[in-house]
């Protein structure tokens, strides 16, 4: 336990520490360095601390970081590489962003139903990895419709994007039938069904709770508002207000050098 507290917790916990003083700008470099050291010991975590169960995260995460790494940079270029009035990169950047979107969904797919699959202890798969594989599925499909439906809805212009959003809706949607009918290299069918369920759950618990706490928040706002008096008319200006302001002007308005 000590082991792990030292190897894997505290590590856990300076990386939004240091984010927060890089933010802040209180201890930028400071805050620099303890975030990367702690994310980078968490990766290592199941080499350091072997014998503990909550390595497993840090395994997944060092299995998952170049395809995730690649599709976030697919995700800006795809992004930056349009018609953005800020930040616009070349137009190049947005077939070399789809390009790496392609090849990250591709490697996820081979981490699914090929050798790629991350092993944790013993040939064992990696317990997170069955639960983030059907989340990941689910929440882009969510979120790729929800964005093309906003987009051709709100925006103006935007069929195009609208579009693309709804084919990668639509082909992560495939995947994730794929993964529903067909076994993988290591987890069979029936697992990520349960594990889609599982996700749903989460997403929509997530989504509901985050509404209840708007909610909430705007009743108490509401309420707080309601309550206080009316706001009171204020006094005409006096003499002496009318006089100082009429001063303030004839200083600042002379037209002579003008």
């Amino acid at each position: 336990m000590v082991e792990a507290a030292i190897w894997f917790w505290i590590p856990l916990i300076l990386v939004p520490i240091g984010i927060w003083l890089a933010v802040s700008g209180k201890a930028k470099n400071l805050g620099k360095i303890l975030s990367v050291t702690g994310f980078i010991l968490v990766l290592i975590s199941s080499w350091t601390v072997p014998s503990s169960d909550s390595t497993a995260a840090g395994h997944l995460l060092l299995s998952i970081m170049a395809p995730s790494l690649l599709l976030a940079y697919g995700i800006h270029g795809m992004i930056f590489g349009g018609n953005v009035p800020v930040g616009k990169l070349d137009n190049t950047a947005r077939w070399s962003g789809a390009l790496a979107v392609i090849i990250s969904i591709v490697i996820f797919c081979l981490m699914h139903w090929y050798s790629l699959t991350p092993l944790w202890r013993n040939g064992e798969v990696n317990p997170y990895w069955i639960v983030f594989w059907p989340t990941f599925l689910l929440f882009s499909t969510s979120l790729c419709s929800v964005a093309s439906f906003a987009l051709i809805t709100f925006g103006d212009d935007r069929f195009s994007e609208s579009i693309k959003l709804a084919s990668l809706s639509v082909v992560m949607t495939g995947v994730a039938l794929a993964a529903i009918v067909f076994d993988g290299y290591l987890t069979t069918a029936e697992e990520f069904r349960d594990y889609l369920w599982l996700a749903a759950a989460d997403i929509i618990g997530t989504v509901v709770g985050i509404m209840m706490a708007i909610g909430a928040f705007a009743i108490v706002i509401w309420t707080y508002e309601k309550s206080l008096p009316p706001p009171k008319n204020s006094l005409p200006p006096s003499d002496e207000e009318i006089k100082h302001v009429v001063e303030l002007a004839a200083s600042h308005i002379g037209g002579e050098e003008e």
